[in-house]
C-alpha cells in the first residue's frame, strides 16, 4: 500500500510539473479540469511544489461569474535551481547551463582536453575530459546564486540511460562504461548521459512545448575535424557523422538496445567502414567542395526518403549544418532528390532545417533532465537511472541553499570495474 501511495503521489508531482512547465499562468482549477483531478488532490501537490520552491505564486486572476476567490496563477520558478547540460565531442566541448524554467542563464565552450598519458586507457581519458570540463567552468557556475542540481551529458554512441552504462562509442573507445556508479556521484551532484543525436529531440520537445507537435525526426548532421593530440584512427579523421532521433507521441523512442536511430545510409555496403558507401574522397570534402556537400546530400535524403511512409513524422528536423550551407541543402532535395518532398507532401510532413546552434545539444542534455521530471514512471518496472527523483530534487534544493554542491575533488583515484 505504502508503495501504491508512493508512486501515485509521484506520478501526480509528474503531471502537475508538466502541466505547469507546458502552460504557465494555469491556475489550481484550470490544472484540476485538465487533468481530470480532484481540486484537493492538486491543491496539496501544488503544495508541495510550492513549499519545495519549484513552482511559485504570481498574479491572481479574475474570480468566475459564481464568485469565489480570485485564481492564483502558477509557473515554475526561475531561481529554483539549474541543470549544466554537456555536450562532449573529440574535438570541442560545449556547456550550457539551463534554469529549470527552461531559460538558458549561462554558455561557455572549448578544446577537449586530453590527457596523452591516458590515451591507452579508454575510460580513464574519458573521465579526465569530464573532470577538466568541470573544472573549467566550475567557479562561473558557483559564483551563481542560481544553484546547479544536476550534470547532463551529451556524447556520440549507444547509451543505456536506464542502467547508466555507455554501451558503445567509437569515438570515445568505450565499451559498457558504467558511468552511473563511475561518474553519478563524482561532483556532489547527479550526473546523466544522453545519445547526442536524442538530446536534439529533447531540445525539441522543450521548444514545441506549447504546441501540439508530438511526432518527429531528429537528424544530427555534425561535421567533425578529429583531435590531433589522439593518436588512434577514430580521433584523427576528417568528416560528417549522422544520428537520428524518433520521437512519437511526445516520448523518445530508445529501443531494446537503445540503438534506435544509429544510422546506415542506402548506399552503405557491409564491406565498408563508417555510415555510408561514398567514396572517402569526397567524405573528406564535404565541408569544403560544394559537388562533395551534394552527393552526401542526395545520399542522406534518398535514406530519410524511405523511412518518412515508415514513421510519418509531422515534422524533420535537420541540425548541425552550418547556416550557409542551408539554401544549398535545399536546392540540392528540389534539383537531385526530388522524390523526397514528394513522399513529404503525401504523408503531410515538413522539413525545418534549423539554424545552426552550437550549444544546441548541451541545451538538449539539460532540458532531458528537466523533462524527464514529467514523465510518469511504470509501477512494474524497474526504475530508470535516468529520471531524478523528486525528494531527491527537493533534497538537492534544500542543501545548496547555503553553498553551491558542485565540486570537483584533485586527486580522487578513478574506480573503474574490471569486465567479467
Amino acid at each position: 500500500m505504502h508503495v501504491n501511495n508512493t508512486f501515485q503521489r509521484n506520478s501526480n508531482l509528474s503531471r502537475v510539473f508538466e502541466t505547469v512547465w507546458k502552460n504557465p499562468n494555469f491556475s489550481r482549477i484550470d490544472i484540476a479540469r485538465k487533468l481530470e483531478l480532484y481540486r484537493s488532490t492538486v491543491s496539496n501537490i501544488i503544495g508541495t511544489l510550492v513549499e519545495s520552491g519549484l513552482i511559485t505564486e504570481g498574479d491572481r486572476g479574475v474570480p468566475t461569474e459564481k464568485g469565489g476567490r480570485k485564481p492564483v496563477f502558477l509557473s515554475i520558478n526561475p531561481d529554483f535551481g539549474c541543470v549544466i547540460g554537456i555536450e562532449i565531442q573529440l574535438d570541442f566541448y560545449h556547456v550550457a547551463v539551463v534554469a529549470f524554467d527552461g531559460k538558458t542563464v549561462y554558455e561557455n565552450f572549448g578544446r577537449t582536453p586530453v590527457n596523452p598519458v591516458l590515451i591507452d586507457k579508454p575510460e580513464e581519458l574519458f573521465v579526465y575530459m569530464v573532470d577538466s570540463i568541470i573544472q573549467s567552468i566550475i567557479q562561473d557556475v558557483n559564483i551563481n546564486p542560481l544553484r546547479p542540481l544536476a550534470i547532463s551529458i551529451g556524447i556520440p554512441g549507444i547509451i543505456d540511460i536506464d542502467s547508466g552504462v555507455i554501451k558503445h562509442s567509437a569515438p570515445f573507445r568505450l565499451n559498457d562504461f558504467a558511468y552511473a556508479s563511475v561518474l553519478g556521484n563524482r561532483y556532489g551532484i547527479p550526473l546523466f548521459m544522453e545519445n547526442d543525436a536524442r538530446c536534439c529531440s529533447w531540445l525539441q520537445l522543450a521548444l514545441n512545448k506549447y504546441t501540439d507537435k508530438r511526432d518527429f525526426l531528429c537528424v544530427l548532421a555534425r561535421n567533425y575535424a578529429g583531435n590531433p593530440v589522439l593518436t588512434y584512427p577514430e580521433s584523427t579523421g576528417k568528416g560528417i557523422g549522422v544520428g537520428l532521433s524518433i520521437t512519437m507521441n511526445g516520448r523518445i523512442v530508445n529501443g531494446r538496445n537503445y540503438a534506435v536511430g544509429e544510422y546506415i545510409s542506402r548506399s552503405w555496403k557491409s564491406y565498408q567502414k563508417g555510415q555510408t558507401g561514398l567514396p572517402e574522397a569526397v567524405l573528406k570534402t564535404i565541408d569544403t567542395v560544394d559537388d562533395s556537400y551534394a552527393e552526401w546530400v542526395k545520399d542522406l535524403f534518398g535514406t530519410l526518403t524511405m523511412m518518412v511512409p515508415l514513421l510519418e513524422p509531422e515534422t524533420i528536423y535537420i541540425h548541425g549544418q552550418p547556416r550557409y550551407r542551408r539554401d544549398l541543402m535545399v536546392e540540392i532535395i528540389e534539383d537531385r532528390v526530388p522524390q523526397f518532398n514528394a513522399v513529404l507532401k503525401n504523408c503531410g510532413a515538413e522539413l525545418c532545417v534549423m539554424e545552426d546552434d552550437a550549444f544546441g545539444i548541451s541545451k538538449g542534455a539539460a532540458l532531458m533532465c528537466i523533462q524527464k521530471l514529467c514523465e510518469v514512471q511504470m509501477l512494474e518496472n524497474k526504475a530508470s537511472y535516468s529520471v531524478l527523483k523528486w525528494d531527491e530534487l527537493f533534497d538537492l534544493h534544500k542543501r545548496s541553499i547555503e553553498k553551491s554542491l558542485l565540486a570537483v575533488k584533485n586527486g580522487e583515484n578513478i574506480e573503474i570495474c574490471e569486465k567479467k
